[in-house]
C-alpha cells in the first residue's frame, strides 16, 4: 500500500487545508479534475490518516500535520473556537472556489501579515481578492449578520487607509443602502454572493470594452479624465460600464447629474443590473448589453 498522497491533486488539497484549517467535504471537489470520484480520493486520505472528518468538514490528521511540516507547507494551527467556525468555513469555501483560477487569487485575512493583529477581534474583512493583479479588500455579509454587523462593516471600510478597492459579498443585495457604502474610494463593488456571480468575478477585468463601445456608438469614444464616467466623446456623451453594482461610481454619477441637469449619462450594463441601478439613477440613459458576449476569457492580464 502506498502511504503517500496520490499525485499533485491530493497534495494541493493537503496544502490548502494546512493553510485554511478547515474544508467542507463537498468543497474538496474543486481540487480534483474528475469530480465523479473526488469523495473516494478524500476517503483514501482519511484512511491513511492524512485527513480526518470533524462533522461535515475536513482537517489535517496526525500524518497530515507531519507531512505539512516535513515539506514546509504554509501551516496554520487549527482554531478550535466555535465562535469563529462559520467565518473560517466561509473563508475556506471562497478560497477553494478560486483555488485553480488563474485570474483570481484569494488571500485569507489571517494571512495578511500587516493586518494580523486586527484580523479576529477588530476588523471585519475576510481577506483579499486579487483580480488580475488588482487588490480588493473583501467583506462578507451573510443572512445571519444583523444590522449591527452591517454597520460595523461600514465603519471598518470608513477607517481603511491602504486599499482603495473593496468587494462586499452579500447574501441579499437589497440589504445594502448605496448611500451608506460610498466612502470616496476608487471602487466599492457590492455583489450578491452566488456561484454565478463568483464565476463572473473571474472576468472582472477581461471585458473587451472597446468592442462594446464600437457596437454602441457610431462615433469614437475615449477614456475619460472625469471621475464620474469611464468614457466620453468630449462633446455630450458620458458613458460608464457597470459589470457589478459599484456604489462609488453610482455616487459620482448622481453628483454629476444633480449638478448638470441639462446633461445625461449613459450607463451600459446587463438588463438585470439595470433594474438595480434605475432605483439609484432613474434619470440616466440605459443601454443594456449582454456583457458576457464581450469577455476575452483568454486574457489574464489587466490592461
Amino acid at each position: 500500500m502506498n502511504y503517500f498522497p496520490n499525485g499533485n491533486e491530493e497534495i494541493e488539497l493537503l496544502k490548502f487545508i494546512a493553510k485554511f484549517q478547515y474544508l467542507n467535504v463537498t468543497d474538496s471537489k474543486y481540487f480534483f479534475s474528475t469530480k465523479k470520484y473526488y469523495r473516494n480520493r478524500v476517503s483514501n486520505l482519511i484512511s491513511k490518516r492524512f485527513l480526518k472528518r470533524v462533522k461535515l468538514n475536513l482537517v489535517l490528521d496526525e500524518l497530515g500535520i507531519e507531512y505539512a511540516k516535513l515539506f514546509n507547507f504554509e501551516y496554520t494551527v487549527r482554531n478550535r473556537n466555535k465562535k469563529y467556525l462559520n467565518r473560517l468555513l466561509y473563508i475556506s469555501n471562497l478560497g477553494a472556489f478560486y483555488h485553480s483560477c488563474n485570474t483570481v487569487n484569494f488571500i485569507p485575512s489571517f494571512a495578511l501579515k500587516d493586518k494580523e493583529m486586527f484580523t479576529v477581534t477588530a476588523r471585519r474583512f475576510i481577506g483579499l481578492l486579487n483580480v488580475n493583479g488588482i487588490d480588493y479588500l473583501t467583506y462578507y455579509i451573510s443572512e445571519d449578520h444583523d444590522k449591527r454587523y452591517l454597520n460595523s462593516v461600514i465603519y471598518d471600510i470608513q477607517k481603511e487607509k491602504k486599499y482603495q478597492n473593496i468587494i462586499v459579498l452579500v447574501n441579499d443585495i437589497t440589504r445594502i443602502n448605496v448611500n451608506d457604502f460610498a466612502f470616496g474610494l476608487n471602487q466599492v463593488l457590492v455583489i450578491e454572493d452566488n456561484e454565478s456571480n463568483r464565476e463572473k468575478l473571474k472576468y472582472l477585468h477581461s471585458i473587451n470594452k472597446i468592442k462594446i463601445l464600437e457596437y454602441t456608438y457610431k462615433n469614437p469614444m475615449f477614456l475619460s479624465e472625469y471621475n464620474f464616467c469611464d468614457y466620453t466623446d468630449h462633446k455630450n456623451k458620458y458613458a460608464s460600464i457597470f459589470y457589478f453594482l459599484d456604489t462609488e461610481k453610482i455616487t459620482r454619477i448622481k453628483h454629476f447629474l444633480r449638478e448638470n441637469k441639462n446633461k445625461t449619462a449613459d450607463i451600459i450594463c446587463s438588463t438585470e443590473l439595470s433594474n438595480e441601478l434605475k432605483k439609484e439613477l432613474p434619470n440616466a440613459h440605459y443601454i443594456t448589453v449582454n456583457l458576457e458576449e464581450y469577455i476575452d476569457k483568454e486574457r489574464n492580464v489587466y490592461d
